[in-house]
């Protein structure tokens, strides 16, 4: 991931965009592109099939996501895989799997 986030950054600094990119707007742009990705799969039936011309809208979407996360992730200090496995280990004590296995929206077991 580090060298992808170079070459992001890279692309940015050619550009003069550094200043465009605060958390804030970083955070917006991460959102905005998630919309987009929705907007591939609105008005679709629910089990349509994802076909290649919608793969290659979906990778697009995907691509945008990812690469303004690891700009914000890089722009706060956010190790993105440390912070990924500390939210997996918190994940596994809220929803034990004996309790939660099948369930879509599981209740942690008080």
């Amino acid at each position: 991931m580090q060298s992808v986030t170079e070459r992001l950054k890279k692309f940015r600094d050619e550009r003069d965009w550094d200043q465009f990119h605060t958390p804030k707007d970083l955070a917006l742009s991460i959102s905005v592109e998630a919309s987009e990705l929705l907007e591939v799969f609105q008005w679709r039936p629910e089990a349509a099939p994802v076909d290649e011309r919608m793969k290659r809208a979906i990778e697009s979407e995907v691509a945008d996501i990812f690469s303004y996360l690891l700009l914000f992730c890089d722009k706060t200090g956010i190790d993105l895989v440390e912070a990924t496995n500390k939210k997996i280990d918190a994940n596994q004590q809220r929803f034990p799997a004996d309790v939660s296995r099948g369930i879509a929206k599981p209740k942690k077991e008080v």
